[in-house]
């Protein structure tokens, strides 16, 4: 893919600078820098199910390069890549979601679209989304692109906006269940996202047994006691409010947190 989106560069009037660059080809054209991810063209050129098809798909993306060249493509104002870099945060994800957004998206007219995200452990994702006053947006890969950004910048900032706004965690107490808490509790989960929000836990177990059934819930009790147990496994099959993390358990170690068998 690198290849061939360099072949379709080079020599262009209009394209200077081009090459790859963590992942991305990058090239200027218009007064702006122009990504396009690598991995998410080849995994979409490739999934194409014959040679008519791919070539079609072939033959939008060089429009698009030209219509970048041309200036044409939507140019992205400071403003506005400031607020979408601001509304940026991580949220855990059951995997099962990556293909229901796929199927998502493809509905509204968009079937090349696929979610931004990276594993984190056993069933979670970790996926990027934009914070909005009235929603929660998933980001799709390749759409940092508009705003001159890479995937990895997209997820890179999403987690340093989620350091910066975890200013201070509540723990509330259910007896021999805990929990973490944060601001309204809607992303609740994504706080074991953050380094070691473990450290301020007073009285916390040797063994920490973790349940994360929804976005907002992040419970925690002793992996060495058997009703904490089958109180984390009941959260697990509990309603999860249409935001599902994860049906497993996890424990915690000095290296993060693994599946508990």
């Amino acid at each position: 893919m690198a290849e061939l989106l360099m072949g379709m560069l080079r020599g262009r009037q209009g394209v200077s600078a081009a090459r790859v660059e963590a992942g991305d080809v990058v090239f200027s054209a218009a007064g702006r820098d122009i990504r396009m991810g690598l991995a998410p063209l080849s995994a979409q050129l490739n999934a194409l199910p014959d040679a008519k098809t791919r070539q079609a798909a072939f033959d939008k993306l060089t429009q698009r390069v030209t219509e970048a060249v041309a200036g044409q493509l939507p140019v992205k104002t400071e403003a506005e890549r400031a607020r979408f870099i601001k509304a940026l945060i991580p949220v855990l994800k059951n995997r099962s979601y990556v293909d229901q957004f796929t199927a998502m998206v493809r509905k509204k007219g968009e079937p090349n679209a696929r979610l931004l995200h990276v594993p984190l452990e056993g069933d979670i994702i970790v996926a990027a989304a934009l914070d909005l006053p009235k929603i929660t947006r998933f980001v799709s890969i390749g759409e940092g692109g508009l705003y001159g950004m890479s995937d990895k910048d997209v997820l890179r900032a999403a987690m340093d906006n989620w350091v910066r706004r975890v200013d201070r965690l509540e723990i509330h107490d259910y007896g021999k269940l805990r929990s973490f808490h944060f601001g309204e509790g809607d992303y609740n989960a994504s706080i074991l996202l953050l380094e070691n929000p473990w450290k301020d836990v007073p009285d916390l177990p040797r063994n920490v047994a973790i349940a994360v059934p929804s976005r907002d819930v992040l419970a925690f009790g002793d992996a060495d006691d058997a009703e904490v147990i089958a109180a984390l496994r009941a959260l697990t099959k509990a309603p999860d409010g249409g935001f599902p993390v994860s049906k497993q358990l996890y424990k915690l170690g000095p290296k993060g947190f693994a599946v508990m068998p």
